[in-house]
């Protein structure tokens, strides 16, 4: 079996630019916007808050998602910028397509999903930057 060559220090980087992407997305830039959007206040969303269950869990799932692009990356040998985005651009479009079904399903604004979407986007740029660069 051939030996995958996967920079796990990269994948750690991408995951921890996804967190630090979140922060960013719903906290100044659409922080406001999205609690009026799902229905909460800063008090009720702090009330509901557990950190360590949620922060945990999206490093988890961040790290998975970073370690499959990575993984595409080395199985397509695509080991420049441009075909690290097109493995991460070609995946959010699946996953944007899910999200949004999803929304709709559970009664989301457009404004939401998109703004829910949007942040997938940014993170899978991020992850194809940082792995293209760190192979």
């Amino acid at each position: 079996m051939e030996h995958l060559s996967i920079n796990y220090l990269a994948v750690a980087v991408s995951t921890f630019s996804a967190m630090i992407l979140g922060a960013l997305w719903y906290g100044p830039i659409f922080g406001k916007a999205w609690m009026a959007e799902i229905g909460k206040t800063e008090e009720q969303l702090k009330a509901e808050f557990n950190p360590a269950k949620t922060y945990g869990l999206t490093i988890i799932a961040h790290f998975f998602v970073s370690l499959i692009i990575a993984y595409l990356m080395v199985l397509t040998q695509a080991n420049d910028l441009s075909g690290g985005l097109r493995i991460g651009l070609s995946l959010w479009v699946a996953v944007a397509g899910i999200h949004f079904v999803h929304g709709l399903f559970h009664s989301q604004s457009f404004k939401l999903i998109f703004m829910n979407i949007g942040y997938d986007l940014s993170c899978m740029i991020a992850y194809s930057v940082i792995l293209s660069y760190w192979r």
